[in-house]
């Protein structure tokens, strides 16, 4: 593993088979970390600096740039990818890494799309996860995810207002300062703490002729969107480890709600964070803070 000093942590290189991994590292330089976090599609581990920088002085936590997303190097074929299983099977690969055989277990936490992740590796690898944190994970309907195997479904999801969106996301700016102005003035970012969204576009975009551009590529931001065939609910109801699962007052991706999560795996600790968004790691970082510290004490 490679590492420099970043403006925020310590960013470090993470080799796997086919590139490396990039992400940010804080508190005691150790392996594994107390907290392991992955962001949601489209953002990266930099976005979630505010939300995990003050739980430095306790414990080692390290952040990644997902396949595809931020300082990370790893191939994407946005015609190939189905579910969210290639992001999983790098988090094994990390976790593979991070507690060989005999080590001690760690934390992992997710926003989106990375609590899916981080539930998908920690039901593959529970050996090396001792608690999970999954924040607004998205749930998707079972019938829905059985429909992704069927043209009509597959049509349906490509035409997902999310993934159209992310299609046409504007890739290049001036400068970052220019990518700041603008993203300010957009309703999903109006009820972020100060701090995230320049984290956000700090470590999301890149340098280049034409002033910066989108480290996730909006064809592969638009991909992920589309691809759900990935078994959410039974991964869920196979967890024998603690888990939190934190839930969206307004707009959640926990399809069917909290109640649905309570029949389906009742072993799971549920919660609806009041008068919050899908962002609400970005709204409440206390709150989420103080969650991810509860479980770090449990564990």
């Amino acid at each position: 593993m490679t590492t420099f000093r970043s403006s925020t942590g310590t960013r470090f290189s993470l080799p796997l088979s086919d590139g490396s991994l990039s992400g940010l590292r804080w508190g005691a330089d150790k392996s594994p970390p107390d907290l392991l976090f992955l962001h949601a599609t489209g953002f990266n581990a930099q976005t979630y600096a505010p939300l995990l920088d003050p739980l430095s002085d306790r414990y080692a936590i390290m952040a990644l740039d997902q396949r595809g997303h931020g300082f990370s190097d790893l191939p994407t074929d946005p015609q190939g990818i189905v579910d969210w299983m290639p992001y999983a099977r790098d988090l094994m690969a990390v976790l593979d890494q991070l507690v060989p055989a005999g080590g001690k277990p760690l934390v992992v936490a997710g926003h989106s799309m990375g609590a899916i992740v981080s539930l998908l590796a920690a039901v593959a690898r529970p050996r090396a996860v001792r608690g999970l944190v999954l924040l607004d994970p998205v749930m998707m309907s079972p019938l829905l995810r059985l429909a992704t195997y069927t043209p009509w479904g597959r049509a349906k999801f490509k035409n997902f207002s999310l993934a159209v969106g992310a299609a046409k996301r504007r890739a290049v700016f001036g400068s970052k300062q220019e990518a700041v102005d603008t993203y300010r003035t957009r309703k999903a970012f109006m009820s972020w703490q100060p701090g995230f969204l320049e984290a956000y576009v700090d470590g999301g975009f890149v340098a280049d002729a034409e002033g910066v551009h989108l480290a996730c590529a909006p064809i592969w931001e638009s991909a992920t969107f589309s691809s759900h065939r990935h078994n959410s609910w039974g991964a869920l109801k196979r967890t024998r480890m603690p888990v939190h699962l934190m839930a969206a007052a307004h707009g959640s991706t926990v399809t069917g709600g909290v109640e649905k999560v309570r029949r389906a795996a009742p072993q799971v600790a549920t919660e609806v964070v009041a008068g919050t968004s899908h962002f609400f790691p970005m709204e409440r970082p206390d709150h989420v803070r103080a969650a991810l510290e509860a479980m770090l004490a449990k564990t």
